[in-house]
């Protein structure tokens, strides 16, 4: 996967781990995904934790092999893991 939250495309080291022990810079402990209409118009959340601390990433690629992610920009959806993840109600 790849991270385009700057000017400049990175590889990310990613990867499903609910229990925080296999050796990813992200740790994928939840997915939600929705397809809209057709293949084109879907929105994916990774929902990750990166050193220690909660990150929301979003996926909405429609082309290409490559899946390019970011945080999201939704505060809603920011705030809701994060209360989550904190054992928040």
């Amino acid at each position: 996967m790849y991270s385009d939250n700057s000017k400049k495309t990175e590889t990310i080291n990613i990867g499903w781990d609910p229990s925080l022990k296999k050796d990813y810079d992200y740790h994928v402990v939840s997915i939600f995904n929705c397809n809209v209409g057709n293949p084109e118009q879907h929105i994916t959340y990774l929902f990750s934790v990166h050193d220690g601390q909660p990150v929301a990433l979003v996926d909405q690629t429609t082309n290409g092999s490559d899946c390019m992610v970011k945080e999201t920009a939704n505060q809603e959806v920011r705030t809701a893991f994060a209360n989550i993840f904190e054992g928040n109600n």
